[in-house]
């Protein structure tokens, strides 16, 4: 009984693997091939008597599926970005990427965040020194794009008309709110202008003269107008910036700006770009 016990103890300890321990070797299977223990741990999971592939092709084949799905999911978030460096370089330049940041969301479009972070210590474009700054623009856009409406954003209790409806003692209480949409960004290189000379349907001189300097942007997407890249002067980044922050309205106001408030905040109202308001306790 003791040498049929010995001689089972193998396929028993592979069969007694939990789920867990299982997710975790297919994982590294995956991203980390050359490491063959993991293909060894999931070899009597994943064979198959019909079939004349082993467990390592085997593998392989979900390898090729699973990186070229993401790839293609970021691709698609980050058109511009393979437009500027090329399918091939993108797609090296990701399988890093995939291997240090892996999916935590089941939804792909969720997909993608930290790769501008990524591409900043990525050592092969670091010659191309506003591709992270193109990176984030476009991360935002998709942010943007997909964003929820404001009339259905739980965090807005209040819609802009019911600002008629406060006691003078609330004014200074009143955290107005961006819309749901609305990113805002710095970049040291003109970024709105690379990414707009590389749209399919641009019409104009291509060349972008990255000596233009900082730009500062806010990236959302307008109920009336569609997806917008405005370029915003100190004073409304600097105005925007502390309403995102849900600073108070009577702290806003002693703002040292440039441009005066109550020239950029009915600006700001009227194109949609603050979607309502909150009250500060």
């Amino acid at each position: 009984m003791n040498k049929s016990m010995d001689k089972d103890t193998p396929d028993n300890t592979t069969k007694k693997l939990s789920l867990k321990e299982i997710q975790n070797a297919f994982y590294e299977s995956i991203f980390n091939p050359k490491d063959k223990n993991n293909i060894q741990v999931l070899s009597e999971k994943i064979t198959n008597s019909e079939s004349p592939l082993n467990p390592e092709d085997r593998i392989d084949i979900y390898r090729n599926s699973i990186l070229g799905g993401i790839t293609d999911a970021l691709a698609a978030i980050y058109p511009v970005c393979v437009k500027l460096v090329g399918e091939t370089f993108f797609t090296h330049m990701v399988a890093g990427y995939l291997k240090q940041y892996p999916s935590g969301s089941p939804d792909l479009g969720n997909y993608g965040e930290h790769l501008p972070q990524y591409i900043t210590n990525f050592k092969p474009a670091q010659e191309l020194i506003y591709l992270p700054y193109v990176a984030q623009l476009e991360w935002y856009w998709h942010k943007a794009f997909n964003a929820e409406e404001a009339n259905t954003n739980k965090s807005i209790a209040y819609s802009i008309p019911e600002l008629g409806n406060l006691r003078e003692d609330q004014q200074a209480l009143i955290q107005f709110c961006l819309s749901p949409s609305a990113h805002l960004m710095v970049s040291p290189y003109p970024v709105q202008k690379i990414w707009e000379v590389n749209q399919d349907d641009f019409e104009g001189e291509p060349q972008v003269n990255l000596d233009e300097g900082e730009v500062k942007l806010v990236v959302w997407r307008c109920p009336a107008y569609g997806m917008r890249i405005d370029v915003l002067t100190d004073s409304e980044f600097q105005f925007l910036t502390a309403l995102s922050q849900k600073q108070p309205f009577g702290t806003v106001a002693q703002l040292a700006l440039e441009e005066s408030i109550n020239t950029i905040l009915p600006r700001c109202i009227e194109v949609g770009l603050i979607a309502g308001f909150n009250l500060a306790e």
